[in-house]
């Protein structure tokens, strides 16, 4: 079983490889939005900030080749560049205000460009890219939105073809001149549409292993991995041989009228990391956890021969825990320990919250078996004992009689045979 709360702090984000100036540069103008809206913000930072540098690459070949003579290329790219840069300021105007900018400086932009060079420059060839982000910057929430600007790229595409046979007037170019051209708006286009469609991707990415985390701390894995693959059956199962444990914090009623909530939350917050980490590392399910009480099963979902084993070195293992994470935090406190052994029913319960829980008698004894124990006992029912004794030592703690249960052994779990 892995352990469940380190699976929300295992990668620093998406952006979080990134350099400082970089990750500020790409959230920039975004802090104000909602998480969910933030992403789609951060593509159209992206594809501004590209657009831009595309824009000024054209630009400075051209001035390169004939400043004069291609002023309007030149002007034109730095005009464009400068607009899609700003992309970033626009956002504090609404969540569409940086995607109609960019849309319309680059729908814009080809069809002047197109105008000036003609359909073998294949700068036309944009409007296909820029239709494909769409979706990218407008997200689908809008897919109307989205639909209308894919067509208008459309139009715009087979208009330019057909209007733009050749160079503008005034425009005189070789053909070399015109095939770099293509070549580069080619090449840029794809650079964009990679970048955007892999920053995509990687939030797909993120999301399922956001998702699969959340069903880790909601479920075992192997029910998870069964939910996932059908998700509409019903898990309801029957385990033979199971022990349940339940701990239970002595005294945290009354802790927690003296103390302010803060130290509660900090002292239950240590405690059961502690807790989670030694449940992690023995391969046993921690079910739930009701307030100060904390609840353990082994033998289901999976079935383990040493399932009573396993139980029996948690409890001593969470009495040594609470002993160390109290001193630390300046508690006297102590836990009550009940387990018991024998037949479990398990299954998920419910729909739109799932939990995976576990019922039947030796549950009830167990939780009956903590709450009438000592502070720092670990009690066990017969069968349990039975299944221990040969590598622990057990004292009679005495007939107990539990409520809906009735007159019952008790049995402490002292300490392995071998110990002291």
């Amino acid at each position: 079983m892995k352990h469940r709360r380190s699976l929300f702090r295992q990668s620093p984000g998406r952006l979080g490889a990134l350099p400082e100036l970089v990750r500020r540069a790409l959230r920039a103008g975004t802090s104000s939005y909602p998480a969910a809206e933030r992403d789609g913000l951060v593509i159209n930072n992206i594809i501004g900030y590209l657009a831009s540098l595309s824009s000024l690459s054209y630009a400075v070949n051209y001035a390169l080749m004939d400043a004069v003579a291609l002023a309007p290329l030149v002007l034109g790219n730095v005009l464009s560049a400068g607009l899609t840069a700003t992309v970033p300021l626009v956002h504090r105007y609404g969540r569409l205000a940086g995607a109609v900018l960019l849309t319309t400086t680059l729908y814009t932009s080809i069809f002047y460009f197109t105008y000036l060079l003609g359909r073998g420059s294949g700068i036309q060839l944009n409007y296909i890219g820029a239709a494909a982000i769409g979706f990218l910057v407008l997200g689908l929430a809008r897919v109307r939105l989205v639909v209308l600007v894919v067509v208008v790229a459309a139009i715009l595409h087979v208009a330019a073809w057909f209007m733009f046979p050749e160079p503008g007037p005034g425009i005189h170019v070789s053909s070399s001149f015109i095939n770099q051209t293509y070549a580069m708006s080619a090449t840029s286009i794809m650079a964009i549409i990679f970048v955007a469609v892999y920053y995509a991707f990687t939030l797909v990415r993120d999301a399922q292993a956001r998702s699969e985390a959340l069903l880790l701390n909601i479920l075992p894995e192997a029910i998870a991995e069964r939910l996932k693959a059908s998700p509409d059956q019903t898990i309801a199962e029957r385990h033979e041989d199971a022990t349940v444990l339940f701990a239970d914090l002595v005294g945290f009623t009354a802790l927690s009228t003296r103390v302010g909530p803060e130290r509660v939350v900090e002292l239950m917050d240590d405690l059961f990391t502690a807790f989670d980490a030694i449940v992690a590392r023995l391969g046993v399910e921690k079910i739930k956890t009701i307030g100060d009480a904390y609840m353990v099963v082994a033998g289901a979902p999976l079935a383990r021969a040493d399932h009573a084993e396993a139980i029996a070195e948690l409890a001593f293992e969470m009495q040594t825990a609470t002993a160390d994470v109290c001193a630390r935090q300046g508690f006297d406190l102590q836990i009550r320990v009940g387990l018991a052994s024998g037949p479990i029913m398990a299954g998920v319960i419910g729909r739109t919250k799932f939990a995976y829980d576990v019922w039947g008698e030796t549950v009830n004894l167990a939780a009956r078996l903590e709450s009438n124990g000592a502070p720092g006992v670990v009690l066990a029912c017969g069968r349990a004992k039975s299944t221990l004794e040969k590598r622990y030592r057990f004292s009679h703690y005495g007939a107990i009689n539990l409520k809906g249960i009735g007159q019952t052994d008790a049995w402490q779990l002292i300490a392995g045979n071998d110990k002291e």
